[in-house]
């Protein structure tokens, strides 16, 4: 039977990946931080990422290698997975806070002063993306564009790394998902209208 829960994360289903998520992104929000034992300056560290080339620049700095080793610890990743981690730090690094509760889709549906906090047309922009480079910095203004209402970052990783995954089985000529609930076109879109419902 299909899953139709479009909201529920695919990739970061253990508490141990989504607390690394939300520590490392919470410590980067922080002059004097703790990720486990280790003292960092995590606003320098963030000047750093948002500084960075998007998305292949961030993977030279301490704050990409620190969460990667982390995640490492917890779940295995490939070299697209890799690139995923670089294109969620980019689009992390912008957002300013962590507001749970709704997917990140959703979030960017919502009505906000009267109208979707990104427009339909620029969704399907962000939707349309092909290139791993084009995606990041469509994510990237949507994450501006979140300014103080802040996103789900477990979220926004878990529609990352499934966009990442669909990207690279495109770039070998592999089948889609026969499950139509796992694809995160559908699933964004999904969560996207329903927000503005």
């Amino acid at each position: 039977m299909l899953n139709t829960d479009t909201a529920r994360e695919r990739v970061f289903t253990s508490d141990d990946t989504r607390k690394i998520l939300v520590t490392w992104f919470n410590a980067l929000q922080e002059r004097d931080a703790y990720i486990g034992q280790r003292r960092i300056n995590g606003r320098a560290w963030r000047a750093e990422l948002r500084r960075a080339t998007a998305p292949y620049g961030v993977m030279v700095y301490e704050g990409y290698h620190t969460l990667r080793g982390l995640l490492e610890r917890v779940m295995p990743l490939n070299h697209v997975d890799s690139l995923a981690l670089a294109v969620f730090v980019c689009a992390a690094a912008h957002a300013d806070k962590n507001t749970s509760g709704r997917s990140f889709a959703a979030q960017l549906g919502e009505n906000i002063k009267g109208r979707a906090c990104l427009s339909a047309l620029r969704f399907d922009r962000l939707q349309d993306t092909r290139e791993p480079a084009e995606f990041c910095r469509q994510l990237v203004r949507a994450v501006k564009l979140r300014g103080k209402e802040g996103v789900n970052i477990v979220s926004l990783a878990d529609g990352i790394f499934l966009w990442m995954r669909e990207w690279q089985a495109r770039e070998e000529h592999q089948p889609e998902c026969s499950d139509p609930f796992s694809r995160n076109r559908i699933r964004w879109a999904s969560e996207y209208m329903k927000a503005g419902n």
